[in-house]
């Protein structure tokens, strides 16, 4: 992971994590085009402790996505590894999401959905090429399953990523997965 600073090891540290995502907030609620000075300020943090973290301030954004998609990958991998199907695979993305919420809050209100789309972009593999035989345009098919996908987990954000509306999304994929399941032809 080449980041700036947000590594495996640095993430597990609490007074770092804690620092980062001050700085990530602070970032974030500053709307408009954010100095060091001001992020600093708004963290409650010194400059020095913000360039430890980031080298650069218009980094921020992209070093946490960085981070958030390699944390991510690792754990998919895990479970490709061990062979388990798509709703485990699913619960544990959206498990993932919920363990992060207020990060993908504060994204999804920016409309920055480009982490879920590569997270969900990451399962192309599994989904389509292991378990499915796609009759048709297996890239077009991929796009529409995405963005459907993407949809539930943004009205799952708009619900401010509940626990409560945890089980219902998860079932909402689902359904889009039996569904498209029913215009594939099985693995032979």
């Amino acid at each position: 992971m080449q980041t700036s600073g947000l590594t495996d090891k640095n993430m597990a540290d609490k007074r770092f994590r804690k620092t980062e995502y001050a700085i990530f907030f602070a970032y974030y609620k500053l709307k408009s085009y954010p100095s060091a000075k001001k992020i600093a300020k708004t963290a409650k943090i010194s400059r020095s402790t913000l360039y430890r973290h980031h080298k650069k301030v218009q980094a921020i954004s992209v070093d946490y996505e960085k981070y958030l998609l390699h944390d991510y990958t690792k754990t998919i991998n895990k479970l490709i590894k061990k062979g388990v199907g798509i709703r485990v695979i699913y619960l544990r993305t959206l498990v993932f999401i919920m363990a992060h919420r207020r990060v993908f809050r504060a994204l999804f209100k920016e409309d920055r959905k480009e982490v879920v789309k590569s997270m969900v972009g990451l399962l192309k593999v599994r989904i389509i090429v292991k378990e499915w035989r796609l009759s048709g345009n297996l890239d077009k098919m991929y796009i529409i399953y995405t963005n459907e996908v993407l949809a539930i987990i943004e009205f799952w954000s708009q619900q401010n990523f509940t626990d409560k509306s945890l089980d219902r999304t998860l079932n909402d994929i689902l359904y889009l997965t039996k569904i498209s399941r029913k215009k594939l032809l099985p693995l032979k």
